[in-house]
């Protein structure tokens, strides 16, 4: 018997972090939106917008059918290919790349937060699909290219890091998917060539991986002091230091450091729990479900947050040269909150149909 309502547990975990995402954001960016001349609540309005808009995809994943959407996996590939050149072509520029469109003055899209979305929609199909072809070598390698090509598209931005994520999502679809061994390993290894080759040729990132590999780059150095010095309780909301400028995009691409020097160790244990309750609750949803498609469309999506989640603990703790990925559902909004909402939205539209 299928159970008809979402998944109670995964609502309340989702809602706490998107909850204390606005109090973080808050505390880490009203210094520096009054040092730029702006009300302290800027940042924050800047966020609830965006988590608005956020919400609305959220709302599509949750109400509109993923089997209508499985039909238009193709439409939307070229879709995502047309955007993702208009992107290398005439993107606005931020930080050294061209990773978004500009639509209006203050607005723009960044397509390649859905590139990993469609990657897991587009395997889920491919494995439940041809099953006999997912075995075979010159199947897999077609497959596999396509994908690949979609990601090659995405690095030149550069957007290495987003690259990377995304041969970690088809890595992790290739195991749902029960690929041989035999087929997955030439797969990585190409994967890795590609990415070594790009690596060099874009300064930002050799700049990473060269400060990771002699000295942390200053972002990781302030960021290790923050989570340091946060001990086991933190030192208050609102009493940390590395907001006052020490620490940029802090209340972005390092809002796990801010967490853990204002809240301590308590606090980040908190957020671990609540992301590793999604992960599992995930996990247990997919596992009660029937259909195949479905099932490893759950297991993907759920993969790739928690993929995102460890990235940016990772760059954080200085565990992994630097990416600029946000914390999901934490980090001060923009599309990496869009597309973590919508696959969150699918995975609750099909943690309905599990059996109980």
């Amino acid at each position: 018997m299928q159970s008809k309502r979402i998944d109670r547990t995964l609502v309340f975990c989702l809602l706490a972090l998107v909850v204390l995402g606005s109090v973080f954001v808050y505390s880490s960016s009203y210094y520096r939106a009054m040092r730029r001349g702006e009300d302290s609540i800027f940042y924050l309005l800047g966020h609830l917008k965006r988590l608005a808009i956020a919400s609305i995809f959220f709302a599509l994943g949750l109400f509109f059918p993923y089997e209508i959407m499985r039909k238009l996996i193709f439409p939307i590939f070229i879709v995502i290919v047309i955007f993702l050149f208009v992107t290398l072509l005439a993107g606005r520029v931020q930080y050294g790349a061209r990773r978004s469109i500009s639509l209006l003055s203050s607005f723009g899209l960044q397509i390649s937060e859905f590139v990993r979305i469609w990657l897991v929609f587009f395997l889920a199909n491919f494995f439940d699909s041809h099953r006999q072809t997912a075995n075979t070598r010159s199947g897999m390698l077609s497959t596999i290219m396509l994908c690949l090509f979609v990601v090659l598209l995405v690095a030149i931005q550069p957007s290495v890091s987003m690259a990377v994520i995304c041969v970690l999502v088809i890595t992790a679809m290739l195991i749902y998917g029960s690929t041989k061994l035999k087929l997955v390993f030439p797969i990585l290894a190409m994967s890795l060539v590609m990415l070594a080759i790009f690596v060099p040729v874009f300064p930002h990132a050799k700049y990473r991986l060269t400060g990771f590999m002699t000295n942390p780059v200053y972002q990781v150095q302030q960021s290790l002091i923050a989570i340091g010095s946060g001990g086991f309780f933190g030192k208050g909301s609102g009493a940390g230091l590395q907001k006052f400028l020490f620490l940029p995009r802090i209340h972005n691409d390092f809002i796990f450091a801010h967490i853990a020097e204002e809240f301590g160790f308590l606090g980040s244990f908190v957020v671990f729990v609540l992301y590793w309750q999604i992960f599992f609750r995930g996990l247990f949803i997919a596992g009660r479900l029937d259909d195949d498609f479905t099932k490893l469309l759950v297991l993907g999506l759920n993969t790739s947050i928690f993929i995102i989640f460890l990235v940016h603990v990772g760059v954080s703790m200085g565990l992994l040269p630097p990416t600029g990925v946000p914390l999901p559902f934490i980090s001060f909004g923009g599309w990496s909150l869009v597309a973590n909402l919508f696959a969150m939205g699918v995975i609750l539209q099909a943690s309905r149909k599990r059996v109980v």
